[in-house]
């Protein structure tokens, strides 16, 4: 073989390894680190049209699209197959532990939010016809019956919980029913009276944390429908 053809060959094989190396998402430019605590770590999570990413997730994780799109998925060692089509405001709960690949063939980019659990009793479980049980699984929760009215779906995951919420004006949110730390991500402009005078307002993509003992409604205060997900992180104590 001749010397170029062949130094041309390893560039080639050189470069596609590079690529296909998984990174944590706080080491890959399409993830934006919003916020971190003990409980989990935030990104928003942009892809530009054409574009790929390789990545490991360490642990479970919520992905929240804040925009309409598709993206081809595929495991580390599974071919790029499976195109899955996303709406803003779903809730799914992914298996961490694993590297994934996500790339956008469409024209426009791509947005959404990633939580991810640092917690591992944060998990979800599906029935197994095979073995008659539950088994450790991922989940999400489905798209809303009627999109123009107040709905608050909500997703069990064990030692957390996440619910899809849409406001209609004046139309408000209650406490959760026990201690939890909580976490709002906008998936519209939102404009939330809270305690007292205070107003929560936000952009798509945005994330605010509240901490365990509110017990007060956050109310829609805008003329606009407001959609969020709230997620909600049980205290021990009362689990």
């Amino acid at each position: 073989m001749k010397p170029l053809l062949l130094l041309a060959l390893l560039l080639l094989c050189s470069g596609f390894a590079v690529a296909q190396t998984a990174v944590d998402m706080a080491e890959d430019p399409h993830y934006h680190l919003q916020m971190e605590n003990d409980e989990a770590r935030v990104f928003s999570f942009i892809l530009p049209p054409r574009e790929q990413v390789h990545v490991r997730y360490q642990h479970n994780f919520l992905f929240v699209p804040i925009q309409d799109g598709e993206l081809v998925i595929w495991q580390e060692g599974a071919s790029p197959v499976p195109h899955y089509v996303f709406h803003p405001g779903e809730i799914h709960l992914w298996v961490g532990g694993q590297a994934s690949s996500l790339r956008n063939d469409r024209p426009t980019e791509f947005r959404a939010i990633v939580v991810e659990f640092l917690n591992p009793k944060v998990v979800s479980y599906q029935y197994e016809p095979e073995t008659g049980a539950l088994a450790y699984a991922g989940g999400g929760v489905n798209l809303p019956v009627d999109p123009h009215t107040k709905f608050i779906n909500t997703l069990a995951m064990g030692a957390a919980a996440a619910s899809d919420v849409q406001l209609l004006a004046g139309d408000s949110l209650p406490p959760w029913p026990k201690q939890a730390d909580e976490l709002l991500i906008a998936v519209s402009d939102l404009d939330l009276k809270a305690k007292g005078d205070a107003h929560i307002r936000k952009s798509p993509g945005r994330p605010v944390w509240i901490a365990a003992g509110r017990n007060w409604d956050l109310t829609n205060a805008s003329n606009k429908p407001a959609r969020f997900t709230a997620v909600a992180f049980w205290k021990e104590s009362s689990n």
